[in-house]
């Protein structure tokens, strides 16, 4: 008689071994997936790295495309969980909008490994992992903060939450694809350009009328 195998939940892989080996295979593989692309990454490459034979991986994951899922989620995670700290902090809506966003680039440029597996090899997963993860919630977290410094008169009133936090998100995220440690600016430095850059973007100029109002003559 055949049985339906049961929906896995929570964050373990399905053959976790006990060794205590499990995130240096996560990071091994993320290491490898940055540096040669997905699709040019073997299991092979990744036991010869990680110190065991091919079939030793099979203790841990079940195919390559579950391994680069464990990968994505795992990096998808941690940032989350940034982005939410990042969020809560108790400052002025404006001021914690620009501190997100300085704050999410930092973490992208202390990360690129990870953060470069997640974003360039996002798409390669299958349409059951993708289907797996929380891929609006960043963009809900900073969706929300557009909309609380809406209630600041400076702000455009006018602003789509939701689109703005796309276009945010766009920006920032795309420092991983041209960001060198041994380049002319720092991290902080970067950080604090894109918040000023996005932030201000969403404010109302100087002496503009605000929608809504007669302008002066």
């Amino acid at each position: 008689m055949n049985r339906r195998r049961a929906p896995r939940t929570g964050t373990a892989p399905p053959f976790r071994s006990d060794d205590g080996r499990w995130q240096e295979l996560l990071d091994i593989a993320a290491r490898i997936f940055a540096r040669k692309g997905y699709r040019s990454t073997t299991l092979q490459d990744i036991a010869d790295e990680f110190g065991v034979l091919k079939g030793s991986l099979y203790h841990y994951i079940r195919s390559k495309d579950e391994l680069l899922f464990e990968v994505v989620r795992s990096v998808y995670g941690a940032g989350l969980a940034n982005l939410r700290a990042l969020a809560a902090a108790d400052l002025d809506p404006v001021d914690r909008l620009r501190a997100v966003i300085r704050g999410h680039v930092l973490y992208l440029t202390d990360n690129l490994v990870g953060t470069t597996v997640l974003l360039h090899e996002f798409d390669q997963l299958s349409d059951e992992h993708r289907a797996r993860l929380p891929i609006r919630e960043y963009q809900a977290v900073v969706a929300d903060l557009v909309a609380d410094a809406q209630a600041d008169p400076r702000v455009k009133p006018d602003l789509d939450p939701r689109l703005t936090a796309l276009a945010v998100l766009g920006a920032a995220n795309w420092v991983y694809r041209w960001y060198r440690p041994d380049g002319k600016r720092s991290p902080d430095e970067i950080g604090a350009a894109y918040a000023d850059l996005l932030v201000d973007g969403m404010l109302i100029r100087t002496g503009a009328a605000v929608p809504g109002e007669p302008a002066e003559r």
